[in-house]
Order: C-alpha cells, then sequence, then structure tokens
C-alpha cells in the first residue's frame, strides 16, 4: 500500500478586516457610480444600479476567491489529486496518474510560449522559483499544471514519477 501525502497551501496574513474593507470600497464606489447617473433621470439610474449590483457582486467574489481559496495536493496510492478549497467547499480539479505524466520540471525550465498545452495555476505565492509545472496528458490534451509543492512533497512525486518511467521501459 502507497504512503498517502497532503500538502496545504494557503495564503499567509489575509486579515477579515482587510477582506472587508475591500469590499466595502468596493460597495461604495459602485453607489456613487448609482448616485451619479440617478442625476441623469431614473431610468438611467436603474440601469446604474442593475449593473453595478453585477459588477459588485463579481469584484467582491473575486476578492473573495482570491483571499480565501487555498489548495491541497495530495498523493494517494501514486496519484497526484490537486483540489482548490473555499471554506469547507472542496472541488477536485485534477487525477493525475503516474502513466500519463510527461515531465515534471520547475516553473523555471518550462516553455512558456507553447499554446498547445492548457496551464492550470495552483499557486498562492508569487514567488516563483518555488513552483514547479507538470505536463500531463488527459483525454488526448496536454495540460500543465503549475503548483508550488514542498521538499517532502516533490520528493515523494519525483519517487513516483521514476518509479513509472522505469516500468515503462522495463515493460516496453
Amino acid at each position: 500500500m502507497s504512503p498517502i501525502l497532503k500538502q496545504t497551501v494557503k495564503n499567509k496574513g489575509v486579515s477579515f478586516w482587510k477582506i472587508l474593507v475591500m469590499i466595502v470600497v468596493t460597495v461604495i464606489i459602485m453607489n456613487i457610480a448609482i448616485d451619479f447617473f440617478s442625476r441623469y433621470g431614473a431610468s438611467y439610474g436603474s440601469i446604474a444600479a442593475l449593473i453595478s449590483l453585477f459588477l459588485c457582486t463579481i469584484v467582491c467574489g473575486y476578492i473573495l476567491y482570491k483571499n480565501l481559496a487555498f489548495y491541497n495536493y495530495r498523493i494517494i496510492e501514486d496519484e497526484l489529486m490537486v483540489e482548490r478549497v473555499i471554506g469547507k467547499s472542496n472541488h477536485v480539479f485534477f487525477h493525475i496518474k503516474p502513466d500519463d505524466v510527461i515531465s515534471l520540471k520547475p516553473y523555471d525550465e518550462t516553455d512558456k510560449n507553447d499554446k498547445d498545452i492548457k496551464e492550470h495555476k495552483f499557486v498562492i505565492n508569487n514567488d516563483k522559483k518555488n513552483w514547479y509545472s507538470i505536463e500531463f496528458l488527459k483525454e488526448d490534451n496536454v495540460y500543465r499544471l503549475i503548483f508550488e509543492p514542498n521538499e517532502a512533497f516533490l520528493t515523494a512525486l519525483k519517487r513516483n514519477f521514476k518509479e513509472t518511467q522505469n516500468n515503462k521501459v522495463i515493460s516496453s
């Protein structure tokens, strides 16, 4: 039985008050827009209110999504699982089997100009020196997963990848 390994990557220092201030400022700006357009007539004010409600919902959702989301990386029975967690809700995005992996390398060494690869980022920090990319094949499409593993997780991932590559060579 393979070991189960889990790593959680979270934002550090995200305060409730900072998020609250960002949302309140967004609502105040939208309120100013409604007040401005209401001067030109009730119908303009109503249209501005609907547009502002829509924009405020999108902006507040984006703020919450970017500041409260965190990521879980798991290796369960040699399969890498990547999920995004917001509150108590988690969404598994990828199940990557070692046989599907094309490459595992630091993000700095990846070819960022390849437009055929669908790229997904599961990172919190902007420090790219800690980022790694896995290119893998899923349903005849090539994907690139960008994540920030710690040393233990990266070692386990490389070991699983190496064992699979050795098995491919032996069985060919």
